[in-house]
């Protein structure tokens, strides 16, 4: 049915289209024997959703490997709303990440349904503002860089459209002394290392020159460390959509929401947007 509107009976539009997205059959009265044939635009197997014929072997180690591996660089801004509280007291912060950077990877195992998939990140947030029952002496703030970084297997069920992944995430977080503010104690930054395990499903479907994707996760605090007196443990909640035009760039919406415990109950909300590019 997406072929029949995008084509119409332009069997000839269809045909070149088929051309242009296999690159390596360059004769095509003879094609070769156990080669891939893309029908739908190849793109990186991080989005999920393409329409992919049946694997076949390669002769050619190098061919495959690049049919098989894609590699992705990513920038992102975002904004973020922080609200720590204790028994005596809650403290509410606005981070703004204007600047995160990072490479996504994935390679596909077998048969187009198996994948590996794996990301980087470096964020540099801007000046924050602070309010709360002890902040009134400290407006604004700065905190240290964050990265993080996960690393997923994936399984398509059904048609390459739907799919499960899990596996691993890791972040640095960064947190305020706000239990030790009451105290008399200045404001000051923490620290924390946190280490997740993921579960998540993906949703892949394509209209018209459009190939999206709507993923939602869930992960849960399996070990942690920090600068200051108590590590956090909780959960983590994201909801991701893309989408991708027939060109090498992607085009994402992201909510992410934290629900951890320490020395303070800590909710994090965050709303961003990126763009990827397709290296190879």
């Amino acid at each position: 049915y997406k072929f029949k509107l995008k084509y119409n009976n332009r069997l000839t539009d269809f045909q070149e289209d088929i051309k242009k997205w296999n690159p390596l059959i360059s004769d095509w009265s003879q094609p070769p024997e156990n080669q891939n044939i893309y029908i739908d635009y190849p793109y990186s197997s991080f989005l999920s959703g393409a329409t992919w014929t049946s694997p076949l072997s390669r002769e050619n180690d190098q061919s495959e490997f690049s049919q098989n591996f894609y590699l992705n660089a990513f920038y992102s801004a975002s904004i973020g709303s922080y609200t720590e509280t204790t028994s005596e007291q809650s403290i509410k912060s606005g981070q703004n990440f204007p600047v995160t950077l990072g490479l996504a990877f994935s390679s596909i195992i077998d048969e187009k349904k198996h994948f590996i998939l794996g990301s980087f990140y470096w964020a540099k947030s801007s000046k924050g503002n602070v309010t709360g029952n002890s902040a009134s002496t400290t407006s604004s703030f700065s905190t240290p860089r964050e990265i993080g970084g996960n690393l997923y297997y994936q399984y398509y069920l059904k048609n390459n459209s739907l799919g499960l992944f899990s596996g691993y995430d890791y972040e640095k977080l960064n947190t305020f002394n706000t239990n030790e503010i009451v105290v008399g104690k200045p404001l000051k930054n923490i620290e924390n290392n946190i280490h997740y395990a993921t579960f998540g499903i993906l949703q892949g479907f394509s209209f018209y020159d459009l190939t999206m994707n709507l993923k939602a996760s869930v992960s849960k605090t399996i070990s942690s460390s920090t600068s200051g007196s108590k590590t956090l443990s909780g959960y983590k909640y994201i909801l991701f959509y893309s989408y991708k035009p027939e060109n090498r760039f992607t085009f994402n919406i992201f909510y992410k929401h934290h629900s951890l415990k320490g020395t303070t109950d800590l909710s994090i909300d965050r709303f961003g947007l990126s763009v990827g590019l397709q290296v190879f």
